[in-house]
């Protein structure tokens, strides 16, 4: 690449992760987190405990990781991607669109599996681009580590089919057997439609109108251009999880990264139909994007300015980031008490605290309300306004 915009795409990433890296000393852990270092085996478990083992049990060893294959994987995602872009402009647009997603933000920093599959899928994909053969060694390792794994190999299952590659095609259908036999999906119960919510949490990942966009460029990629892999990875995982809605609710956080990473069909899809049109006739596109762009920026605001929130609305239980704040708070309250030991009904906030120096132990009774006269109260609040209130009780023997 030019060596202007090495610098510029450096300096945009570098950029993105330190405002990420600020961003830890706002968060606790929440619970799903909490469960994944204590009590899970698997690879994002034993990743975080290496780093925790490295730096100390804290909020920057916890997410440390994250940001560090989100550092990776935008540098990995731009090399992906610009050989679909003329212009270089285009290749920075492109760029910068997918560190404004909000799934790209949350999974840059939150202990998920979708930060570690979409860091996994990136790998993967650069490998096949530079050196196919790595890429497809690969390809069994994977199915060792996530169930999600399972849309890539149907992924491409179609793409061979469509490239007529017959030892892909067999290689996938076994490969997709075993991440089958392996995980399965659950399809026990009664069915239910979360059509309608899935949806709502695609719009909340990409933000509506880039959503609704991205969709509208698959399709369109699909009739008239050639449909490359991450053509099949994206419309794949999005058919699927559609499909099974109508009867289950899908983890949607680990399907996204097949979706997000044909985020550059959608910009050049934009762009092409952009320039492709008289600049008197180009208003339209150019609202268009004025208005994705404002809610992309919007959204992403929303999120590393997220405590603001809580002076708008009544519940603060309903903030969409409250499980990840409290826990830290609280511990450092129960510590300047002198408590490093309590006991509480909430097992959620019980694993959290654990994180923290709080251990389970029937010394004192951590409740939401309070139970006696004698009891001490803890309130964490935000910007002068109460999100929490807990009762600390002396326990007697």
């Amino acid at each position: 690449m030019p060596s202007s915009n090495a610098y510029r795409i450096t300096i945009l990433i570098a950029v993105h992760t330190c405002i990420l890296f600020l961003f830890i000393s706002e968060l606790s852990i929440n619970f799903y987190e909490a469960k994944t270092y204590f009590n899970e085996t698997s690879l994002l478990h034993y990743i975080i405990n290496f780093s925790t083992f490295l730096f100390g049990q804290n909020d920057i060893a916890l997410r440390i990781p994250m940001i560090l294959m989100h550092f990776i994987g935008a540098f990995l995602y731009y090399d992906i991607s610009k050989d679909m872009f003329k212009k270089q402009s285009d290749k920075l647009w492109n760029l910068f669109i997918y560190l404004l997603l909000p799934g790209i933000n949350s999974v840059g920093i939150m202990v998920d599996g979708a930060g570690l599959v979409l860091f996994l899928l990136l790998i993967f994909l650069y490998l096949y681009k530079h050196q196919r053969t790595f890429a497809y060694i690969l390809l069994p390792l994977y199915v060792f580590i996530d169930a999600s794994f399972a849309f890539m190999y149907l992924s491409f299952i179609f793409f061979a089919i469509d490239r007529r590659k017959t030892y892909l095609l067999l290689a996938s259908v076994l490969l997709f057997g075993a991440s089958m036999y392996l995980f399965g999906i659950e399809i026990g119960g009664y069915p239910k439609n979360f059509f309608i919510s899935t949806l709502g949490i695609y719009a909340a990942i990409f933000s509506p109108i880039v959503f609704v966009y991205l969709i509208y460029s698959l399709y369109r990629w699909g009739v008239k251009e050639e449909r490359t892999l991450l053509w099949y990875l994206g419309v794949t995982a999005f058919l699927f999880s559609m499909l099974l809605s109508f009867r289950q609710q899908m983890k949607l956080e680990e399907l996204a990264p097949y979706i997000i990473i044909s985020t550059p069909i959608m910009v050049k899809t934009f762009l092409s139909s952009y320039r492709i049109r008289l600049r008197e006739f180009r208003r339209g596109y150019r609202i268009l994007l004025l208005i994705g762009i404002s809610v992309l920026i919007i959204s992403t605001l929303s999120i590393f300015m997220n405590k603001f929130i809580y002076l708008f609305i009544k519940d603060p239980t309903q903030h969409f980031v409250y499980k990840n704040h409290v826990a830290k708070e609280l511990s450092k309250e129960l510590k300047k008490l002198g408590i490093y030991e309590v006991v509480s009904t909430n097992k959620n906030l019980q694993l959290q605290l654990k994180f923290y120096g709080i251990t389970k132990a029937y010394t004192y009774n951590l409740e939401d309300t309070k139970p006696s006269s004698e009891s001490k109260s803890v309130t964490i609040r935000y910007i002068n306004v109460e999100i929490a209130k807990f009762y600390v009780t002396k326990l007697y023997k």
